[in-house]
Order: C-alpha cells, then sequence, then structure tokens
C-alpha cells in the first residue's frame, strides 16, 4: 500500500487531555523539551494559563507538537512509511516540520508569530465577519442558499454536501435558518474567519512573516489541500502557504491528487474531528487515525467504504 500521512486542520481540543499527553508521553515530552528552548518559555505552563481560545497561541503550538510527536509515534511503533505529505490549513505547519522543509525550532516559532499577527489583524479588519461550516446541502442546493446572502465567499468545498461559507455575521442567523429549510445542518462558526479572497491584507502581513523562514524543499513531496498540487519546489511551497489565507480548501481535489499517485492509505496524525471523516476520505482510503485519546491504546482504523 502506499501512503500519505495528513496532519489536520486546527479543531477543538480537550485542554487536559492535550497537556497530558505532552507531559506523559515520551515522544511528545522530547518535542516539549525542543519546543520549550525554541520559545524560552514552559508550553505547557503557558497552555495551561491560556485564555479559552482554540487560536491562542499557546494551544496551537501545542497541538504542532502533539501532532509530531503523534506522527513519530506512529512511524516508530506503527511503522508508518509515507510517501506523500498533506496538511490542510493549521496542518501545512506541522508539514513544514516533518518534511524538513523548515527545522522544528523555527517551524514552533513560526506558529506563534502566525498566531500573534492573526490575533492583531482581525481584532481590528473584518470584525463583522465569519466563516460558517455546514453538511447536507449538495451543490445544486448551494447557489440558492448563497443568493440569500448580501455578500459572501466560498472557504471551504471539502465533501460533496459540507461547505465553508465566509459571509457577515449579520446574515448569519438568518442563513442558519436557511440550511436548516433546505435539510442541511450547521456545524459550527469561525471567529476569526478564514481561507477567503477576502482577506488578502493578512495575506500580505503574513508574505513579511514568511520572509523571516528559509525554506528548504522537503523531504516528501507535499500535496495541496488548495487544488492537489504536488509541491517540492520552497518557493511552490512558499506561495501555497500564503495562499492558503486566500484560496479555500478543496479537499476533494487533494484526495483526487492522491488517488492518482496510487495512495491508498492515510495516516491522520493529531486531534482530528473533520478530515478523517469525510465521506470522501473514507470511501478512497483506509485510514489509520493516531490521536491524543488513541495513542496510549491503538489508533482507530477505518477501511475504505466503511462508515
Amino acid at each position: 500500500m502506499t501512503a500519505a500521512i495528513v496532519f489536520p486542520a486546527l479543531s477543538p481540543v480537550r485542554r487536559t487531555e492535550l497537556g497530558t499527553f505532552l507531559m506523559i508521553h515520551p515522544f511528545a515530552r522530547r518535542r516539549l523539551a525542543e519546543a520549550n528552548d525554541a520559545l524560552g518559555y514552559h508550553l505547557a505552563d503557558a497552555l495551561a494559563d491560556a485564555p479559552p481560545d482554540d487560536y491562542a497561541e499557546p494551544v496551537q503550538i501545542a497541538v504542532l507538537v502533539a501532532c509530531l510527536a503523534l506522527a513519530e509515534w506512529a512511524e516508530q511503533r506503527l511503522g508508518a512509511a509515507p510517501k506523500y505529505v498533506v496538511g490542510p490549513s493549521f496542518g501545512e505547519r506541522a508539514a513544514l516540520a516533518y518534511t524538513g522543509a523548515l527545522p522544528f525550532a523555527d517551524t514552533v516559532r513560526l506558529v506563534d508569530e502566525i498566531a500573534r499577527v492573526e490575533r492583531r489583524y482581525f481584532a481590528t479588519e473584518h470584525r463583522d465577519v465569519v466563516t460558517h461550516s455546514f453538511v447536507r446541502v449538495p451543490a445544486e442546493r448551494l447557489d440558492a442558499l448563497l443568493a440569500g446572502l448580501e455578500w459572501h465567499d466560498i472557504s471551504g468545498r471539502l465533501d460533496a454536501d459540507f461547505h465553508m461559507v465566509t459571509l457577515r455575521e449579520a446574515e448569519l442567523d438568518g442563513f442558519k435558518a436557511a440550511i436548516s429549510e433546505a435539510g442541511g445542518y450547521s456545524l459550527y462558526t469561525m471567529r476569526p474567519p478564514a481561507h477567503a479572497p477576502a482577506f488578502i491584507g493578512i495575506r500580505a502581513q503574513m508574505e513579511q512573516v514568511y520572509a523571516g523562514y528559509a525554506l528548504s524543499a522537503p523531504r516528501l513531496p507535499i500535496v495541496s489541500y488548495q487544488d492537489g498540487a504536488v509541491l517540492t519546489d520552497p518557493q511552490e511551497l512558499r506561495a501555497g502557504l500564503l495562499d492558503g489565507f486566500v484560496r479555500p480548501i478543496r479537499w476533494a481535489d487533494t484526495v483526487r491528487s492522491l488517488r492518482e499517485l496510487g495512495v491508498d492509505r492515510l495516516w491522520v496524525t493529531g486531534p482530528d474531528t473533520m478530515f478523517s471523516r469525510l465521506r470522501t476520505t473514507t470511501e478512497n482510503f483506509d485510514i489509520e487515525l493516531c490521536d491524543l485519546r488513541r495513542i496510549l491504546l491503538r489508533p482507530r482504523r477505518l477501511d475504505a467504504g466503511s462508515a
């Protein structure tokens, strides 16, 4: 079987579970010590003191550390040997460190800097905008829903009936009601919003952030979550990282590219409530899910075609 490793997008995570994993698991403890050195403070303490915000800097860095520790564990204990790497949204930063495109210490500092710049930007810009995710709305019904909005951007097409739409918060309640009337189901609303062409300002600021980091050619090809392109050149990789702020997630394109590359197994390493469960994922791959709750026992394995 040909495998790829997937570092998931940022999703809600239990702080106590995350902190416990970082402190007790040997692979995580080693990474945690390296992160402490890179930051100049104790990440576990900062995580414990962080505000109840999944986008807080210590939370993002802790998730990065956990994802990479889980990937290392999957390799050394379960025999994972991926040929390709995917990192949708936040996961692209773990992909940088995993492939050696950026040293781990630099990746830790990069995640910290991105989180701070993003928080400051959205504190003053696009304050009336959110990104809403919903399911059970087929593509042929989506246009009618969007026609009722004053303004919107598409932030993601994750499955045939799973969409992410960026819109003005004042229209959110009405949009959610329209989703329900169409037979759909609202999942969650992101603040700050993400992955929309309207956010060209944050892309410009992130270009300055990334200018402070030298990227190398990744040791494994990285498959883009925006269009399925196979990235091996540092400049292409840098462009893809920046475009992630203004281009939507197109997971079906990523899946199609992976299948064309012969991939039939995915190792999903990190806290994940989405990508390992998508129909387009489960129908196309055997899935080895290695997350925080299962690592001390065994990963949950989902065979292609199973629910």
